[in-house]
């Protein structure tokens, strides 16, 4: 590799190297606002931890199924109605709950795909290094190779053998 070669690579892997940093810094500004995020959720699930919604869905879903398929005469028709609305409303009340609890959930995801991202740049990363470790050295002996006129790898080739010049007979084929 000449200078310019290596000069080039070395300038192609710094950039590089500068948008996975760049990637990484914004990972970590994501898990910073979500960190943000979950502590501000904190207080809300404390509070709510013992306030189970699935049974009131359950008994929702129920109610439902039986006033759909069955026949009932209007006046427990007309009870089955309430029991379902009241339900509705204890669910409303806890909806704010549910929707906490699956923000809290959306926020761990985000914060673990955030924290595999920066592995994988970070690996990225490490081979760039490695390369780079390896052209830094090449580079600099070939710019103070450069300044003291000495060219390292190919030689241009100045010699010209007899064979280019002169056609050679070979006298032991002529008889």
């Amino acid at each position: 590799m000449n200078i310019e070669e290596i000069e080039a690579r070395v300038k192609e892997l710094e950039e590089k190297k500068t948008k996975l940093i760049n990637d990484i810094k914004k990972n970590y500004a994501r898990i910073r606002y979500k960190k943000y995020e979950e502590k501000a959720l904190l207080p809300l699930l404390k509070q709510s931890e013992n306030v189970k919604i699935d049974p009131l869905r359950k008994q929702l879903r129920v109610l439902e199924f039986k006033i759909a398929t069955q026949a009932y005469t209007s006046k427990i028709e007309k009870e089955l109605i309430k029991e379902v609305l009241k339900i509705e409303e204890k669910l409303g009340n806890v909806r704010h709950i549910e929707k906490a609890r699956r923000k809290k959930r959306y926020i761990d995801r985000d914060i673990s795909e955030c924290d595999e991202d920066i592995k994988r740049i970070e690996e990225k990363l490490k081979v760039i290094r490695t390369e780079l470790k390896g052209l830094y050295p090449k580079a600099k002996s070939a710019r103070e190779g450069k300044k003291h006129g000495i060219i390292f790898g190919e030689k241009p080739d100045t010699f010209v053998s007899l064979e280019d010049i002169v056609v050679i007979e070979d006298k032991t084929k002529k008889k």
